[in-house]
C-alpha cells in the first residue's frame, strides 16, 4: 500500500505537515523511500511532542543515512541542517553510535544543547573536557572530541590516543551507523594551504585518512555547508572518500532574502578606529540605541582597541553598561561564555568578534554585520554575513573595504606592490567588495546556486541594485561624510515611498490601534478619536519606508506633535510600525525547524551520538 494511503498515528501538527509535502517532491520518491520519509516523520513527532515535522532537507538526509548512502549538503544558514543532522540518529536503533565532526568548540556545545532536546544524550570533549577515559566509556550516548588528534586512528606523536583503541575494538566499532561532518566547508578553507600561506588547521585534510578509513565500510558519510561551490566539494568529496556517482547531493539555494549587501571604502587602515563612528555617533542622537550587531576584524589587538574605542564614545550612562565587547578565541571558555550569553540577552548590543563567530553564533536578532575589511575569501565573508538576520528580519552586511580592493582592478597598475594582507585575500573577494554589478547575483553565481530562490529579496537587494540606496536609511549614525573620499559612484538621492498596495493594512493597523487605545482610556473617550491620531496623519505614516521611522523621536518630529503627545503615542506606534513591517518581511518558512547552525572556538571537535 502507498505510504500517503496509510493511516498515520501522527500529530495534527504533523498529520498536516506530511500531507502538505510537495506533490513534486514526492513524486521523486520511490515507495520504499517514502516509507522512510514517513518513519521521519514519526521519530520527530514523537521527540518533539508534536511540535515539529521535517522539511525536505531533513526527509532527504534521512533516506541517505538509511539506505547507507553518501550525503552532501548545501544549504543557507537557518535552513535546518542541524536537525538534518538530528533526524537520522533518532531513527536508528537503541546502542547505535553517530559520530559528527565539527570544526569550532561552540558547534560542539550547540550541538549537545540541540541533540539533547530531542533526547540523545551529548557529551563534549575537548580540552575542557574532564574525566576522559569516564567519557569513553560504552555507557555514554554521544561524544564530541577536541582536538583533532584525538581523532586519529593512529598512532600520534608515538602514542596511540584513545580514540584509536576504541574505533580498532570490533564490538564497538561495528554500532557506528553514521559519520557527520558540520561546516564541511572548513576541509577545504582551513585544512589547505592558500597562496604562499600555510593551512590553519592542516589536520581538516587528512580526516579521510585519519577517520573514515578506519571506520566500517557500511558507514555512510553526510558533509553540511552553508558554502559549498564546485571546487570546495571537490575537495570535500575527495578528502572524505566520496563516491562522485553514488554520493547523494541537496543543493537548496544559498540566498537569505532578507540580507542588504553594501561596500563602502575604508578611511586609511583597520587602525583608523573612526570608520566604525557610525556605531556611537556624536552628538548621539536622543532616544537611540546602536543596532544589534557583530563587526568582525582579524586581529585580536584591534577588537579590543575598538571595544574600548566605541564605549568611550556613548553617553555616559549608556557607557557604564559596555555594551561593546570584544570576543575572541583568546580569552577564557568562562569569558565568552559570560559575554555569549548577555549578547543574546540583549544586555550587550555589539561584538567586536574575530572569525570564532563567524560559524555557529546563533542570534536571531542580529540586525547589522560590519566586516572591518575585506574577507579572505567569499566564503569567509559569506559565513560571516550569515550570522545576521536569523529571525528572517532585515539585516544589512557592510563590509568597510581597504581602498586596495578598488584601486588594485579599477587601475590594474602593473608595479602595485600588494601588501601582506592583500596577498592573502582571494581574488574573488576582492572582485566582490569593487564589483559594481549585483552583490546577491555575484555571490549566487559564486556559489553556482541556480535555484529559483538565488535572486530573491525581501527589501532592498544591495547598494548597487538602486540608485536611491542610502546607508543612513540602515544606520542612524552613518553620514555621507564618513564616505566622501570614497572610490565608490556618488548615489543620487530620490525620494521613495511605500508602495501604494502596502500602505493600506499599516492603515488598517494603526487605525485599529487607535480604536482600542480610545476605548481603553477613560480620559481619551471623552475626546474625538483624531485626538490621538488623524485619519491624514495616519496616511502619511503609512505611505513613508519603513526605514523611516527608527526612534520615537522620528514619529514626533514627522508629525509635529507636541512633547506630551510623544510621551504618550510615539513609542506605541513606532512598535506597531516595527511589528507589523517586521511580519510582512518574515521568510515563508517554519523557523521551529531552523537549525541552530553555530559554532564558536577554536578546537576542531567530533560528536558521538547513540540514541537513548
Amino acid at each position: 500500500m502507498d505510504p500517503l494511503e496509510t493511516p498515520l498515528p501522527l500529530s495534527r501538527f504533523a498529520f498536516n505537515a506530511f500531507r502538505s509535502l510537495s506533490p513534486t517532491f514526492m513524486a521523486t520518491l520511490t515507495p520504499a523511500e517514502r516509507l522512510i520519509a514517513l518513519e521521519a516523520f514519526l521519530c520527530l513527532d514523537i521527540a518533539s511532542k508534536g511540535k515539529m515535522a521535517p522539511r525536505e532537507l531533513q526527509i532527504r538526509s534521512a533516506i541517505a543515512a538509511r539506505q547507507g548512502k553518501d550525503l552532501i549538503v548545501r544549504s543557507g544558514t537557518g535552513t535546518g541542517k542541524t536537525l538534518a543532522m538530528i533526524l537520522p540518529v533518532l531513527m536508528l536503533p537503541k546502542g547505535s553510535v553517530v559520530i559528527t565532526v565539527a570544526p569550532l568548540r561552540l558547534i560542539q556545545d550547540n550541538h549537545v544543547s540541540e541533540f539533547s532536546k530531542y533526547g540523545i544524550t551529548s557529551v563534549a570533549i575537548n580540552s575542557y573536557t574532564p574525566y576522559y577515559s569516564r567519557i569513553l566509556a560504552v555507557d555514554q550516548k554521544t561524544l564530541q572530541i577536541s582536538p583533532l588528534y584525538r581523532l586519529s586512528c593512529g598512532p600520534y606523536k608515538g602514542h596511540i590516543p584513545k580514540f584509536a583503541t576504541l574505533v580498532h575494538d570490533p564490538a564497538w566499532a561495528k554500532k557506528i551507523h553514521l559519520l557527520q561532518i558540520d561546516e564541511a566547508h572548513f576541509i577545504a578553507s582551513t585544512g589547505q594551504g592558500q597562496g604562499d600561506e600555510s593551512a590553519f588547521r592542516p589536520a581538516f585534510s587528512d580526516l579521510g585518512q585519519r577517520l573514515r578509513v578506519h571506520l566500517p565500510s557500511t558507514t555512510p558519510c553526510a558533509a553540511f555547508s552553508a558554502t559549498m561551490p564546485s571546487k570546495t566539494m571537490a575537495v570535500v568529496m575527495k578528502t572524505l572518500r566520496m563516491d562522485p556517482e553514488s554520493t547523494v547531493k541537496v543543493l537548496l539555494s544559498t540566498n537569505r532574502p532578507n540580507l542588504v549587501y553594501s561596500t563602502i571604502s575604508m578611511n586609511g587602515t583597520t587602525k583608523n578606529l573612526s570608520n566604525l563612528d557610525f556605531l556611537a555617533p556624536q552628538p548621539f542622537p536622543t532616544d537611540y540605541l546602536p543596532p544589534r550587531c557583530v563587526v568582525f576584524i582579524d586581529d585580536k589587538k584591534r577588537a579590543a582597541e575598538v571595544e574600548e574605542y566605541l564605549n568611550t564614545r556613548l553617553p555616559p550612562d549608556l557607557a557604564s553598561k559596555r555594551p561593546f565587547r570584544k570576543y575572541h578565541s583568546g580569552m577564557s571558555k568562562q569569558y565568552l561564555e559570560q559575554i555569549a550569553a548577555l549578547f543574546k540577552s540583549g544586555e550587550i548590543l555589539g561584538l567586536i568578534a574575530t572569525e570564532c563567530v563567524s560559524n555557529g553564533f546563533d542570534v536571531a536578532d542580529i540586525r547589522l554585520i560590519v566586516l572591518l575589511g575585506v574577507a579572505k575569501s567569499v566564503d569567509e565573508g559569506d559565513q560571516r554575513g550569515g550570522r545576521g538576520g536569523g529571525d528572517g528580519l532585515e539585516c544589512l552586511v557592510l563590509t568597510i573595504a581597504e581602498r586596495w580592493a578598488f584601486e588594485n582592478l579599477a587601475a590594474n597598475n602593473p608595479d602595485h606592490k600588494p601588501g601582506n594582507k592583500e596577498e592573502r585575500t582571494n581574488r574573488s573577494s576582492i572582485e566582490y567588495a569593487s564589483t559594481k554589478l549585483c552583490k546577491r547575483k555575484f555571490l549566487a553565481d559564486y556559489n553556482e546556486d541556480t535555484t529559483a530562490e538565488a535572486l530573491l529579496c525581501d527589501g532592498p537587494c544591495c547598494d548597487n541594485d538602486d540608485p536611491s540606496f542610502d546607508l543612513s536609511d540602515f544606520l542612524l549614525g552613518f553620514s555621507v561624510d564618513e564616505e566622501s573620499d570614497s572610490d565608490l559612484p556618488a548615489k543620487k538621492p530620490r525620494r521613495k515611498y511605500r508602495p501604494v498596495v502596502a500602505r493600506e493594512p499599516l492603515d488598517d493597523a494603526i487605525r485599529s490601534w487607535r480604536d482600542t487605545t480610545h476605548e481603553a482610556d477613560l480620559v481619551l473617550k471623552s475626546f474625538p478619536k483624531s485626538y490621538i491620531i488623524s485619519n491624514k496623519s495616519i496616511g502619511l505614516l503609512a505611505r513613508e519606508r519603513p526605514q523611516t521611522f527608527r526612534i520615537p523621536a522620528d514619529i514626533t518630529t514627522f508629525l509635529n506633535e507636541t512633547s506630551d503627545w510623544h510621551s504618550r503615542h510615539a513609542l506605541d506606534i513606532l512598535t506597531l510600525i516595527h511589528i507589523h513591517d517586521s511580519r510582512r518581511r518574515v521568510l515563508d518558512s517554519d523557523d521551529s525547524t531552523s537549525a541552530s547552525d553555530s559554532e564558536n572556538g577554536v578546537c576542531f571537535g567530533a560528536i558521538w551520538s547513540r540514541t537513548i
